[in-house]
């Protein structure tokens, strides 16, 4: 009879059972609480004005000290709001937009820069929670378009675009919970795209 029949099966017990332990606490590491999100929209206000879709979104814009810290070691960081609009009780959007601020430290005179959406002009703050007050309060605006008469609802969340990271920083933003920027999806009604 070989030798190796009779051989306890303990090690193979305690390597499936090391194995569970490390993907039980893998998966509660990377388990989202909700408070841990650094972006929450508290209120979007809409209305139809002239074939426009107005859109003013107050949020609370805090970011992390791995991103402060990415931030003021010369990595621009960019927040992205996402808007889409569907017919009430649909799940299927008709329109979508993004809308891109990029935040940038500037070291040699000790600013925060901040570029916003189409605009021709680049705004520095002198700190980094006055570039943050700007923004917690955002005005948007697009076509109706080809949009049917009809009710309509209103989809927004806050994030900080990962891909537009430096790809050594994009792995390890996965995994760690100081990089849990994005707001939850919100939903607020729109009213009828004929204006009223």
């Amino acid at each position: 009879m070989p030798a190796f029949v009779n051989q306890p099966k303990e090690p193979l017990i305690r390597l499936v059972q090391s194995a569970l332990l490390l993907a039980f606490v893998l998966i509660a590491g990377c388990a989202r609480k909700a408070d841990d999100r650094h972006f929450a929209l508290e209120q979007v206000d809409t209305n139809w004005s002239n074939g426009q879709l107005n859109v003013t979104v107050h949020q609370k814009l805090m970011l992390s000290s791995e991103a402060r810290e990415a931030l003021v070691h010369g990595v621009p960081l960019t927040l992205q709001l996402e808007l889409l609009v569907r017919r009430t009780g649909s799940r299927t959007p008709v329109k979508k937009n993004t809308y891109n601020y990029e935040i940038r430290y500037l070291p040699l005179i000790n600013h925060y820069q901040l570029t916003r959406p189409g605009a021709l002009e680049i705004r520095t703050f002198p700190r980094l929670r006055h570039l943050l007050a700007e923004l917690s309060t955002v005005e948007q605006s697009f076509s109706k378009g080809d949009l049917p008469e009809g009710s309509y609802e209103l989809m927004a969340r806050t994030r900080l675009d990962q891909k537009k990271m430096p790809p050594p920083m994009r792995l390890p933003m996965l995994f760690s919970a100081q990089w849990r920027h994005d707001s939850d999806w919100t939903m607020w009604p729109v009213g009828n795209a004929n204006g009223s």
